[in-house]
């Protein structure tokens, strides 16, 4: 059984919007959201696979099943929600980038020490949003292949 190379790019995503986040002085530590998110997404990856593996080598009719209904679960559900809440966390970075360049508050970083200028804020959270929802769709794309490796081997 091959990898999914639409999840390690949406992995590879989400782990560069954590870093991007970092970065933004307005969005500090709860970028590491996106960390959360794509260690999460590794760990139903994995599962899932196993689950595949276990369900092309189980010799029983009711493992088979358990293994095939939960590797396909997961795969909607886990995965899933998964691309859902990076595209939360985007717009949730995105309020705390206007409430951290909001002219009354006069701009406060979220973190000891600030990693970019001001200036470049909006700028980091834009390519972060991107490479978030980018994740996103790659992470449903990742589990339409695992689906399609349950199929394979049915």
């Amino acid at each position: 059984m091959e990898q999914s190379r639409s999840f390690w790019a949406a992995f590879a995503l989400l782990c560069g919007s954590c870093a991007l986040g970092l970065a933004n002085p307005c969005v500090g530590v709860f970028a590491l959201i996106y960390l959360v998110i794509a260690l999460v997404a590794c760990a139903a990856y994995l599962v899932m696979r196993a689950d595949v593996r276990r369900f092309s080598s189980a010799v029983d009719e009711a493992s088979r099943d358990g293994a095939g209904r939960r590797a396909d679960a997961m795969s909607r559900a886990g995965l899933g929600f998964c691309s859902v809440f990076a595209v939360f966390a985007a717009v949730g970075t995105c309020v705390l980038t206007m409430l951290g360049l909001d002219p009354e508050r006069g701009g406060q970083a979220l973190l000891p020490v600030q990693l970019a200028p001001f200036d470049a804020a909006l700028d980091l959270w834009a390519l972060s949003a991107v490479m978030a929802v980018a994740a996103a769709v790659l992470l449903v794309s990742a589990g339409a292949d695992v689906r399609r490796w349950l199929r394979r081997v049915r």
